[in-house]
């Protein structure tokens, strides 16, 4: 009997070390309450290469706002792309939709300048591009190494193509220029179905797509034209972006054609046809 009431005050007396367990559990419910109340949805972004992209440490920005966070990279079945699986928050649901793009940010210096310079400290990130407000949910992407001005200067444009037996001086972003107004942009560099030449995909603005014409004439953007004889020599130097990038040009001879459909191929010359400062089309819509 004495053993008994010992052992009933021993307990007694020794409660509050279930105290500390009963506060942990306490304390980790709440986290998965939490959790659970503030998770949405799981999705999966592919890469063609994942060396910056780090489970529990590479985050998902919109706007530089952190929306989630990468919680495991996977190789894909075919084990030619990485798979980022993805937890974003509750409030950015509405984000995956479908035409939303994913891109890692880095540090990265080219001519229009530096950016991702914060990175350098925090590390990269993935930030994204949303899709439309009425976009239908999606699970899986397709993400990019790094920003791609070119896609973005897809939306409300119509494509064409040049062909060109090298790519020499044009680059994926480089202007589409007519009458020194940029125009559109160029979007794609690929060898034709044959291999005998290159194709460069260019995607014109809808409201300048009046100004390609069937005998619409395309040629590289030079920095430095010269024109020299024994009476008349004339040196004509264009910008320093020109001088720098490069990029296409385009005029009409005076006798326009018909508006091109899209997908039309032109030949890409390699500098603008004789004669042709004194071309002067009526390019009104017909």
């Amino acid at each position: 009997m004495e053993s008994n009431q010992q052992g009933l005050g021993n307990i007694k007396s020794n409660w509050y070390v279930w105290l500390f367990p009963f506060i942990a559990l306490c304390i980790c419910g709440f986290l998965l309450f939490h959790y659970l109340m503030h998770r949405g949805p799981r999705i999966k972004i592919s890469f063609e290469d994942g060396a910056n992209i780090q489970p529990e440490k590479t985050e998902i920005r919109f706007r530089g706002v952190p929306i989630g966070m990468v919680r495991d990279v996977e190789i894909s079945k075919d084990k030619k792309e990485v798979i980022a699986v993805v937890d974003l928050q509750k409030d950015a649901k509405g984000l995956a939709v479908e035409g939303t793009k994913f891109w890692i940010v880095t540090p990265r210096v080219s001519l229009q300048g530096v950016s991702g310079l914060e990175t350098i400290i925090g590390g990269p990130y993935i930030a994204l591009t949303p899709g439309k407000n009425e976009g239908k949910p999606e699970k899986e992407f397709k993400g990019r190494l790094g920003p791609n001005e070119a896609d973005e200067s897809q939306e409300d444009t119509v494509s064409y193509f040049l062909e060109t037996p090298t790519s020499e001086s044009i680059n994926i972003g480089d202007a589409v220029t007519f009458r020194g107004l940029k125009i559109g942009t160029v979007t794609k560099i690929a060898l034709n179905k044959t291999g005998q030449l290159v194709q460069i995909q260019i995607n014109i603005q809808n409201h300048y797509v009046r100004l390609i014409r069937t005998n619409t004439v395309f040629w590289r953007k030079t920095a430095l034209q010269a024109h020299l004889s024994i009476f008349k020599s004339e040196i004509k130097m264009s910008s320093l972006e020109s001088m720098l990038k490069g990029g296409v040009e385009l005029f009409t001879p005076t006798d326009a054609g018909e508006i091109a459909k899209a997908q039309t191929k032109f030949a890409l010359q390699n500098g603008p046809p004789k004669d042709s400062d004194k071309w002067n089309p009526n390019l009104e819509n017909k």
